[in-house]
């Protein structure tokens, strides 16, 4: 071949060969281009979600142990450490390259800034919390409980965005390999070329294999480091994953905690063994409950082991069928459960003890009064002669009113110890409110006029009849305005109301303008044996028993008694018999109609 024809075969060659080259070279950077668009929107956005929705469930564990375990578990300051940790996760939603990708997943930034609105309400909150404020704690919990949900369902829009933009990424891929494909002739013409393309897509590739191998290692990290047991089932109740917390739990199943086994053995696993108490002698049925709360996962349970620990398992579903589980040693807290129940099964027993006592100490002390005040009205009347020096009559007359004093003390004392044993029972009639109001006026007529109070009642006409025991009503009456008139610091007025109330019943009102008491003083005064350390109350004789025992009286009718006082404005004494006990006029008619 001539040198001209030969170097226009090799200038063609070598245009075809540059040619195969562009083209190969075009191919490749097509290629890496779209693999960088695709890196470029697979962020650690999915990440990013599962460690705020991991670290929120991991300040609500911690929040509830330091309600209700001991205080060597979690600590105030341990809870806000969680609640700063789950805190810091928060802007990444909102700032920098992460929370501009983050903005284009459904309401990802949304779900951020309510979350950060509901932490920095709560924020004071949780730091005042005290263990034992459950009302406080149920609140703040329900709040934080409720930025699960929008965080779960942010983390599912992220996978499915993420599986779009996988999506475009295949199809951009597709056409660059089909490209490639065209360009394969250049390729072979080229070998050099393809060499080094080969050697840079294997170092990708390795790359990518390190980088994956590292984002699994700190997701491993991650989860042994969970202070709870954790576990991830697939779609076939698989075991994928689970750390060593959850494998110290489950001593007797560790032999198959290994990836792959199914969750039906490993929970037969216990129950053969003995280690689930609940299971033994029904094996079978207990599985098969277990394998069904299982599949349809509802709220949080408990399960006790044959060595003695308690496990609260949480266990939810996740996006492609699978179930998470998170396990919490509640031991101590159920022990400490089990001692307060104890405590309060010593503290009814001693209860009982004392009402046994004061009820029989009541009855022996009882017959020498009755004695004690037999012959000291005996000597008061002077019914066997004189008795010689006028003083000896003043000695009789306190000998009498001491002794009447004390009987009326251990009759208040009797009375509470029988409502307290359930041995008190009321004789019930058709009572006219009204008139057992008197009666009791009646009788502390003389102590209001020593002390210069007046007495005074305002009974609502046509008020319907009382289905209750008269006397006991009676007692309640004067037991309230008897208080009322004994601690009255001067001059005052005491009245008493009965009127019926908007839903039926029957409400009696002692009220005075007296000196009244703080809130602290009427939480107090109606606890059994309570009397007040203040000059007016120790000027007179008192056990401390007429309020808890007009309580009693008035709760033994099915009714409610409550004490309202204010300082320098007086006390407000009331007693709301319910709608039951009222005799309505129509029934009485129809009574007198049959007679």
């Amino acid at each position: 071949m001539k040198p001209r024809k030969l170097l226009s075969v090799y200038s063609l060659l070598g245009v075809i060969m540059l040619a195969f080259s562009i083209s190969m070279i075009l191919s490749f950077n097509n290629l890496r281009k779209y693999e960088k668009l695709a890196q470029s929107e697979v962020t650690d956005a999915t990440w990013i979600i599962y460690q705020a929705e991991i670290e929120l469930t991991r300040f609500l564990n911690s929040l509830d142990v330091y309600m209700f375990g001991e205080t060597s578990i979690y600590s105030r300051e341990d809870v806000i450490e969680r609640m700063e940790i789950f805190w810091s996760r928060l802007p990444l939603f909102l700032e920098g390259r992460e929370g501009r990708k983050l903005s284009k997943i459904g309401n990802t930034q949304e779900a951020a800034r309510t979350a950060l609105d509901v932490l920095e309400r709560m924020e004071p909150r949780v730091i005042a919390l005290e263990r034992g404020d459950t009302e406080e704690y149920l609140d703040i919990r329900a709040e934080l409980r409720g930025l699960l949900e929008p965080l779960h369902k942010t983390l599912m829009d992220a996978r499915q965005w993420q599986e779009g933009a996988a999506l475009i990424r295949s199809e951009r891929l597709d056409r660059g390999y089909i490209e490639l494909l065209l360009a394969s002739v250049g390729i072979l013409m080229s070998g050099g070329c393809l060499l080094l393309l080969l050697l840079h897509e294997i170092r990708e590739a390795r790359r990518a294999q390190v980088s994956e191998k590292s984002a699994l290692s700190r997701l491993s990290d991650a989860i042994e480091s969970f202070s709870d047991g954790f576990s991830l089932f697939d779609k076939d109740d698989r075991l994928v994953m689970c750390n060593q917390e959850f494998r110290r739990m489950h001593p007797q199943a560790t032999d198959k905690l290994v990836p792959g086994v199914e969750f039906e053995k490993i929970v037969r696993a216990n129950v053969d063994k003995g280690q689930i108490l609940e299971a033994i002698g029904q094996e079978d049925e207990w599985v098969k409950r277990r394998m069904r709360l299982h599949r349809n996962p509802g709220g949080d349970f408990e399960i006790k082991f044959a060595d003695g620990h308690w496990l609260r398992i949480s266990e939810r579903r996740t996006g492609d069928g699978g179930c998470v589980s998170i396990r919490t040693d509640i031991t101590a807290l159920k022990q400490r459960q089990e001692d307060l129940s104890s405590q309060q099964q010593r503290a009814d027993s001693a209860n009982k003890a004392k009402t046994d006592f004061l009820l029989t100490m009541s009855h022996e002390l009882r017959t020498p009064l009755n004695a004690i005040m037999g012959f000291s009205e005996v000597m008061k009347q002077q019914l066997r002669g004189p008795l010689g020096d006028a003083r000896y009559v003043d000695y009789a007359n306190d000998i009498y009113d001491s002794a009447n004093h004390l009987l009326a003390v251990i009759s208040n004392i009797l009375d509470i110890s029988r409502i307290e044993a359930g041995r008190l029972e009321l004789d019930e009639q058709a009572v006219v409110i009204g008139d057992e109001i008197d009666k009791a006026l009646r009788q502390l007529e003389e102590e209001a006029r020593g002390a210069d109070v007046k007495l005074a009642s305002e009974i609502e006409p046509d008020l319907p009849l009382l289905l209750g025991d008269a006397h006991k009503i009676q007692q309640i009456v004067i037991n309230l305005v008897g208080n009322a008139v004994r601690y009255m610091p001067d001059s005052g007025r005491v009245t008493v109301r009965a009127h019926r109330e908007q839903e039926g019943g029957i409400v009696l009102n002692v009220e005075d303008d007296g000196a009244g008491m703080s809130a602290e003083d009427v939480e107090r005064v109606i606890s059994p044996f309570v009397r007040l350390s203040n000059p007016m109350v120790r000027a007179h004789d008192g056990t401390g028993l007429g309020l808890p025992l007009v309580k009693a009286l008035v709760e033994l009718h099915g009714g409610q008694f409550m004490l309202a006082s204010e300082v320098g404005k007086g006390t407000t004494g009331t007693a709301i018999f319910p709608k039951s006990r009222v005799i309505q006029p129509e029934a009485t008619l129809l009574q007198d109609g049959s007679a």
